[in-house]
Parts: C-alpha cells; structure tokens; sequence
C-alpha cells in the first residue's frame, strides 16, 4: 500500500479532533504508517506538479497533492470519497470511491 504523507497528515487531524488522541496514539499511528506502507514524502517536484493538477482538473490544494504523490508512486488506483468517483487522471490513475 502506498500513503502520502499529506495523507497521514490529514489522518492525524481528524483523530485529534474526533477521537482525542493522545501524543502517544498520534506518534505511534504515523510509526505504524511508515512500518506498513511505502511513504511518498512531499517534495518540490510533489508541489510544483500539483499545482499543474489543480488548473487542469480543479482539486482542491490537499487533493491535488495527494493525487500527485499517488502519480509520482505510479499507483493505478486512488481510493478517495471526498475526489469524483471513477475520474482518471493523466490516463493512469482511477479515483475509486470505497464506499459506494
């Protein structure tokens, strides 16, 4: 499984919020990230390209960043419920909605 570190990011900030984890739970979730999945760090090509992204398919700026690392990984599928379900971007990755 690839994750992108805006992904977990964004895993980190809802678990805060909703589930009161502690600095502990927060520390020991993002190890285990790391310990399960491959990690595409941001980098400048990350950002740069996601801006391209963005103008070309209006995603949002955390969007656009998640889908760029998913490219950058060559994953062929991204699974999203918050991006348009059945979407291909640059004719190699498919958005996927799980939960429909």
């Amino acid at each position: 499984m690839i994750v992108s570190t805006q992904v977990i990011n964004e895993v980190c900030s809802v678990l805060v919020r909703k589930a009161a984890f502690t600095e502990i739970q927060l520390k020991q979730t993002i190890q285990d990230f790391y310990d399960s999945c491959s990690v595409v760090e941001l980098n400048a090509e990350i950002l740069l390209n996601a801006s391209n992204l963005r103008r070309r398919y209006g995603f949002s700026f955390w969007d656009g960043l998640i889908v760029v690392s998913a490219l950058s990984a060559n994953a062929e599928i991204l699974y999203s419920e918050d991006m348009q379900d059945g979407l291909i971007v640059e004719q190699r990755l498919t958005i996927v909605n799980p939960f429909k």
